[in-house]
């Protein structure tokens, strides 16, 4: 007698759903599995979609102790994005929608900052400035700018 089998191919993930994987897997605890699914959904051709994998990956990564050498690597990669990311994001959306958060910069700069690093977390601060971004959460790039130079006068 015949009996049905299934075939076996490998499975083709979009990156969205990659990065329900991803979301699914953090829910279950299981954060290497997590990480390993949104690294590939960062492989995306489309840098929109490559700097919403960023975001997710820096949440995960900020979550877990003793990453923060791959999450300044990770947010380098988001900050060297961004003018791609603004291009294809204002072709998406014809300037109809504002820039998103963009977390990277801020999160570097405070890495920067902990690490006695002012002179790279000024410039960061002044880089998102520049490239028009004002959306942080708890301080702006302009306060976190006059306290940084605060400091580096003392």
């Amino acid at each position: 007698m015949f009996r049905w089998r299934p075939v076996m191919r490998p499975k083709n993930y979009t990156v969205k759903d990659l990065w329900r994987k991803g979301d699914k897997l953090l829910r279950k605890g299981k954060t290497a599995e997590a990480k390993e699914a949104l690294l590939a959904a960062a492989q995306s051709h489309s840098p929109i979609d490559r700097h919403y994998a960023y975001v997710k990956l820096i949440r995960l990564l900020q979550s877990a102790p003793g990453q923060n050498d791959e999450l300044v690597e990770i947010c380098k990669q988001d900050i060297d994005l961004f003018p791609e990311f603004y291009e294809a994001w204002m072709l998406e959306y014809l300037n109809n929608i504002p820039t998103p958060y963009f977390p990277s910069f801020a999160v570097l700069a405070g890495i920067y900052e902990q690490q006695g690093k002012h002179t790279e977390a000024l410039s960061l601060c002044e880089l998102a400035i520049g490239y028009g971004l004002t959306e942080t959460i708890g301080e702006d790039f302009p306060e976190r700018m006059e306290r940084l130079l605060a400091k580096l006068k003392c």
